[in-house]
């Protein structure tokens, strides 16, 4: 009897790990978790223009810069800085955007005025850039 249930023990545990292998998770390699998707620039990324700098960078924006949906994308990616040199979004290198710089708070023209954006919102515009700053 003892043979017999330590038998079925050691069928029962090895179909139990048998079924614990990464083949077939669905968080596994094959079927990646949501939020891998590029950040949306329509979704994610103007908004935080209308909420924090279309006040200043608006119609005949400071610095030549206009902010605002529609035009925001255009007068960004690949344009020439006004007023330090460098370009504003150096499409996937956010180290060298300076747009980036200004909003991490390192280079001149440390924007918004206002007070720093939280780190998350730093995060996504660095993200956005380094996926190459999509208008999507």
């Amino acid at each position: 009897m003892r043979g017999t249930i330590a038998a079925l023990l050691t069928v029962m545990v090895a179909a139990v790990l048998g079924g614990c292998s990464d083949h077939g998770d669905p968080l596994g390699v094959d079927n990646p978790p949501e939020g891998d998707d590029p950040v949306s620039y329509a979704a994610d990324i103007q908004p935080i223009f209308d909420a924090n700098c279309i006040g200043c960078h608006g119609a005949g924006g400071n610095g030549g810069l206009d902010l605002r949906s529609g035009l925001s994308h255009a007068n960004l990616v690949g344009v020439a800085a006004n007023t330090s040199g460098g370009v504003l979004v150096v499409t996937g290198d956010a180290s060298n955007s300076v747009f980036s710089m200004r909003l991490a708070g390192s280079g001149v023209g440390v924007m918004p005025p206002s007070g720093p954006l939280p780190a998350s919102v730093l995060d996504l515009v660095d993200e956005w850039i380094n996926d190459g700053a999509l208008n999507n």
